[in-house]
């Protein structure tokens, strides 16, 4: 009895250490006959970088400028003498048309007739005076001749006083005639130019006297437009055929205009011609003028150059050799650009600026086939390795 109950103790503590020790053994075997993973080292992804190759070019800027067109001459019509208007040209009125020497008014010339012919009768007075007078001298003189006396007779004796007298009267009745002429000349007020009416002030049945302002006149034969620029664009416009420097004519300096007319856009082609007389005070910028030759002459297609029309201006820049023109995406920092080197690094790069538009730069400082990127970046940490990506846009070069 005492050994059975020995056998029910051991086996009571040896019966859990068999069953721990048998699962020991199965997880082992479990464990050591499971597949060994593989190790994989993840691979580290790399930016793509997109980018245009920097090739050297030449480059002419365009200098953009606006301006309001007006006629070179402008002038107020005014009468040189005063009387009744009787008469007005049909293109006498507001925006009305003429040419040079065309008759625009006329006024009552009845008094000035009258003042020439009181002219003629007092020359006509004048020269019978003098006649009689020089009969006058002669008979003197042959009286003097016949008394023998040998002397040299005077000028009192030989009515030479009396003869000057009757010569300045003759000239005076001339000039009154010369003038009476004039002023009746003068009551046909002509154009002085070819030109439109920019606003009539009179008309028939109207007295003016001297300096009334008949009207505000406009030349047609040259229109001007002046342009504002700073000093920058200033210094991009070849200025020397003004000034006589350049061997280059004033053919040169052509400006390109363009305006909405009729809901169209219209182009013309102008010459710069000089330069204002001084700086603007208040802007700082000095204007260039520009003139277009017969503004109102249209060609199939074209419009007139209306004064007082808005118009936006293109002047072509002095040309700039050995420079590389890039998208403005491809700035950063206002003077650098991102490069990508032989090693697929990034590389900052400073440059020269020398010339800007909302889409594109012009500089200097970068060397032939550069990778230049063009992708914005957040963060730029030099010497970070990137995927280069030439650009599908850019054909794969900066472009003239």
């Amino acid at each position: 009895m005492m050994k059975r109950n020995q056998v029910k103790k051991y086996l009571g503590w040896a019966l859990p250490v068999l069953v721990l020790a048998a699962g020991i053994i199965v997880s082992s075997i479990i464990r050591n006959s499971r597949p060994e993973a593989a190790i994989v080292v993840p691979e580290k992804k790399l930016a793509t970088i997109r980018g245009i190759i920097a090739r050297k070019t030449s480059f002419q800027p365009v200098i953009h400028a606006q301006g309001t067109v007006k006629a070179k001459q402008q002038i107020d019509l005014v009468p040189e003498v005063a009387g009744k208007i009787i008469w007005v040209a049909s293109s006498f009125a507001d925006g009305g048309m003429f040419k040079a020497g065309d008759a625009l008014i006329r006024i009552d010339p009845r008094n000035y007739q009258f003042a020439v012919a009181r002219a003629r009768a007092s020359v006509a007075d004048a020269e019978n005076s003098l006649a009689l007078e020089q009969a006058e001298a002669g008979l003197a003189r042959s009286e003097w001749e016949e008394l023998g006396t040998g002397k040299k007779a005077s000028s009192l004796v030989l009515r030479e006083p009396q003869m000057a007298k009757a010569r300045a009267k003759l000239s005076s009745a001339r000039a009154d005639l010369d003038r009476a002429l004039l002023d009746l000349e003068r009551t046909t007020v002509k154009a002085p130019f070819n030109g439109r009416v920019e606003k009539k002030n009179v008309d028939i049945g109207q007295y003016v006297t001297l300096g009334t302002n008949l009207a505000q006149l406009y030349s047609t034969d040259i229109a001007e437009i002046s342009l504002p620029l700073t000093e920058r664009e200033l210094g991009e416009v070849d200025m020397s055929p003004l000034y006589g420097g350049g061997a280059s004519g004033m053919e040169d300096l052509k400006v390109f205009l363009h305006a909405n007319v009729g809901g169209k856009r219209r182009n013309w082609i102008g010459t710069l011609v000089r330069t204002a007389g001084s700086v603007d005070i208040n802007s700082r910028v000095l204007s260039v003028i520009v003139e277009v030759r017969n503004p109102y002459q249209v060609t199939p297609g074209g419009a007139p150059l209306l004064n007082g029309l808005f118009v936006e201006a293109e002047i072509p820049g002095k040309k700039i050799d050995d420079v590389f023109l890039l998208p403005r995406s491809a700035l950063r920092n206002q003077d650098e650009v991102v490069i990508v080197d032989k090693n697929d690094e990034l590389r900052t790069r400073k440059v020269e600026v020398v010339h800007s538009t909302p889409d594109e730069i012009v500089v200097r400082g970068l060397k032939e086939g550069e990778r230049v990127n063009i992708s914005p970046l957040e963060v730029l940490v030099v010497g970070t390795k990137v995927k280069w990506q030439l650009d599908s846009g850019a054909d794969g070069e900066s472009k003239p």
